[in-house]
């Protein structure tokens, strides 16, 4: 019997896009699992730290399938897609 591997407590979030992924490189933060804490900074630090997400990573939660995407230095929740 195999155990599945499951993230600490809190690291509920995914990196499931990772603009600085090629073909011949995985990708500094493909597939890795964040607590939303990391993602987005408190206004406080905003001033004094720049984001440290590249435009365009995009971010979905295990639990619940929400998604954001790293646009101008803060996370954006995406719409979600409607079926044809």
């Amino acid at each position: 019997m195999s155990r599945r591997w499951i993230p600490p407590h809190g690291y509920c979030w995914k990196v499931i896009h990772d603009p600085t992924r090629t073909s011949g490189h995985p990708g500094v933060f493909y597939g890795g699992h964040f607590r939303w804490m990391d993602i987005e900074l408190p206004s406080a630090c905003r001033a004094k730290i720049p984001c440290p997400w590249p435009a365009g990573t995009v971010f979905e939660n295990i639990k619940t399938g929400e998604r954001v995407v790293i646009r101008r230095g803060r996370a954006v929740r995406m719409e979600a897609s409607c079926p044809s």
